[in-house]
C-alpha cells in the first residue's frame, strides 16, 4: 500500500487510503492501535496531503450490514485526526478529509454525518441503489429556498432595439402556434438562456450545438424572461461568420445574462 501511495503521489493521482480493524481487534480494544500502525506505514510516502483522503473502514462492517454506532465512528475518526496531527501537523489534520466506510445506508448516514470528525462517506453497495441520492442529500443538504425575485443586472429594458447576443443553440427551432412562418429557438450558456423569435428560413442557422451571433435584434420582456425578435433588420449568423451588420450598439450586448432569477 505504501508503494502504491508513493507512485500515486509522483503521478499526481488522488488516493483514498482505507484503514480499519478486524472484529477481534475491535473486541480486544485495539482499534486505535491498528489504525495508528496502518497510518505510520505511509506517512513517509506522502508529500502532498491535498491528494490524500483517509477512510476509516472497519473490516467487520464491510458488506456485512453491521455498522459502527455514530459514537464509535466518531471516536475512531477523532483518534485518527489526532494521530495525523501528532505525526504531521495540526494544519494537515484539520484539512484532511476522513470518511466513514462501513455499511453506510440512507438510514444510518443521517446520524453519522452529524459527528464533527466524520467528513463524508465511502459508499459501497449502497451506491448502486436508487436511495444513494438520500446519502448524498444527507451529506449536502439542499439549500433553503427563499422567495425568488428578478434582479436587473444590466441596463437592458423591454422594447430595447439594437440588442446583440452570442450564444449556443440549446434547443431546436419549433413552430409557434397560430403562425405560418414564425419559429422559436433557445440560445444560451451556463449563465442563462434567451428565446429567439425567427422566421422559418433562418432555422437552418440554428442547429443545436451551434454558436450563433445575433445583432440588432429587438428585445421583449415577458415576466422577466428575455425574448429577442430577429426581424429583417437583424443579423443571425454562425459566430465565426465574417460578415456582420455594419453598425451595431455594443453597449446592448446581452451575452451575459441581464436578468437573472436569484434567491435572496
Amino acid at each position: 500500500t505504501a508503494t502504491k501511495i508513493e507512485q500515486c503521489q509522483k503521478a499526481g493521482i488522488s488516493v483514498i487510503f482505507c484503514i480499519g480493524e478486524l472484529l477481534e481487534e475491535r473486541e480486544a480494544g485495539k482499534t486505535d492501535e491498528v489504525n495508528k500502525r496502518q497510518l505510520d506505514a505511509v506517512y513517509s510516502q506522502i508529500e502532498d496531503w491535498k491528494k490524500i483522503v483517509v477512510a476509516y473502514e472497519p473490516v467487520w462492517a464491510i458488506g456485512t450490514g453491521k455498522v459502527a454506532t455514530p459514537e464509535q465512528a466518531q471516536d475512531a475518526h477523532a483518534a485518527i485526526r489526532k494521530m495525523i496531527a501528532s505525526a504531521v501537523s495540526e494544519e494537515v489534520a484539520n484539512g484532511v478529509r476522513i470518511l466513514y466506510g462501513g455499511s453506510v445506508t440512507p438510514e444510518n448516514c443521517k446520524d453519522l454525518i452529524t459527528k464533527p470528525d466524520i467528513d463524508g462517506f465511502l459508499v459501497g453497495g449502497a451506491s448502486l441503489k436508487p436511495t444513494f441520492t438520500d446519502i448524498i442529500t444527507a451529506c449536502v443538504p439542499p439549500p433553503i429556498l427563499k422567495k425568488p425575485k428578478f434582479v436587473k443586472v444590466d441596463g437592458i429594458s423591454p422594447a430595447a432595439k439594437g440588442v446583440n447576443l452570442f450564444g449556443k443553440v440549446v434547443s431546436a427551432a419549433t413552430k409557434v402556434d397560430a403562425s405560418d412562418d414564425l419559429m422559436e429557438v433557445l440560445v444560451g450558456d451556463e449563465t442563462g438562456a434567451v428565446t429567439l423569435s425567427i422566421r422559418g428560413d433562418r432555422a437552418k442557422d440554428c442547429e443545436v450545438g451551434m454558436t450563433v451571433r445575433v445583432q440588432n435584434a429587438h428585445a421583449a420582456m415577458i415576466k422577466g424572461f428575455i425574448r429577442l425578435a430577429v426581424d429583417k433588420w437583424s443579423a443571425l449568423k454562425p459566430a465565426d461568420a465574417e460578415d456582420t451588420v455594419a453598425s451595431v450598439n455594443e453597449s446592448k450586448n446581452i451575452s451575459a445574462v441581464e436578468y437573472e432569477l436569484t434567491n435572496n
